[in-house]
């Protein structure tokens, strides 16, 4: 298990990282026992639903859900990237697009404001998929609100959970354009990239000491895929802190540092530094559009 990062936003990269928890396919069983035919929302309403989520627990709904509170920033761009964000009823505080700024906020995604919750009389509550917050989960299940878990701490967990979202949503068709824009998009950014030479890169996250990614994580994949090699591959965890010492024998050629962080050009005199600002920050709908800002910063010119 890897160790805590920096403090960061909730539900994002910068939470306490585990092992990736094994996910199972989303399906979506009609009540009868014969296929249902396609129909509109009233037909859609009556079919139960079955998803394994994040923590692999299995979570069922009488139907798509009508009244959801996201607590985790990616699922909240995901639910308004496939058209289901009629059905947001709460946000967090990380929250900050214009277009969810008239939802009421429960806080924190860790650790929020039940009372909150609970006065919006959700169907669905979108968390975040880890055993930092054990309360929440343990008090939506005393409360009888059902909740679904999303981790996104890799690429493929932006597909499977826009995946997630669209069963329980009944936006599955928007779900799957949805996911494969974002793979044609990153593959035709990655053969871009790969005509152009390798550079060796670290991401810093913030802390001190300073706190980077280490080898399968969402930032080392997005990374890699734009043409960077990520020189603490080598770390057993996906985030940790390391000391000056490592930092200065790493012949590191770009500092990608986040929006949150500083930087103490010493240790790494010879390499080139460049804010990312909070383009990696949620790794949701946008992407593509973040790695391409990232191959920007790493190549020093624009591959669109």
């Amino acid at each position: 298990m890897g160790r805590r990062p920096p403090p960061g936003r909730v539900g994002l990269i910068r939470t306490p990282i585990a092992p990736t928890a094994v996910w199972l396919c989303a399906t979506l069983i009609s009540a009868g026992c014969a296929p249902e035919p396609p129909g509109d929302q009233a037909d859609r309403a009556v079919r139960s639903i079955h998803v394994s989520d994040a923590s692999g627990a299995e979570v069922t709904l009488s139907g798509p859900a009508q009244r959801i509170v996201s607590l985790v920033p990616s699922a909240t761009q995901t639910l308004q990237a496939l058209g289901a964000d009629d059905a947001l009823v709460g946000r967090t505080d990380f929250d900050r697009e214009a277009w969810s700024s008239a939802l009421p906020s429960v806080g924190g995604g860790i650790e929020p404001n039940l009372e909150s919750i609970v006065a919006l009389q959700p169907d669905l509550v979108i968390r975040f998929g880890g055993s930092q917050d054990p309360r929440t989960p343990r008090r939506l299940d005393e409360l009888g609100i059902r909740h679904l878990a999303v981790r996104p701490d890799h690429l493929e967990d932006i597909y499977r959970t826009a995946a997630i979202l669209g069963v329980v949503t009944g936006h599955e068709e928007a779900a799957d354009s949805l996911i494969e824009s974002i793979r044609q998009g990153l593959l035709e950014l990655s053969a871009k990239a790969a005509t152009l030479p390798r550079i060796r890169v670290a991401y810093v996250l913030g802390g001190t000491p300073p706190w980077v990614s280490g080898p399968g994580t969402y930032i080392d994949e997005i990374v890699s895929l734009v043409g960077g090699d990520n020189v603490f591959r080598d770390l057993s965890v996906l985030y940790s802190s390391v000391s000056p010492e490592q930092l200065l024998t790493r012949d590191i050629e770009v500092v990608l540092y986040s929006g949150a962080a500083t930087f103490d050009r010493t240790l790494a005199p010879r390499a080139r530094l460049a804010s990312v600002g909070d383009v990696l920050e949620i790794p949701g709908p946008d992407v593509v559009d973040a790695a391409y800002r990232v191959a920007e910063l790493l190549h020093g010119r624009s591959l669109r």
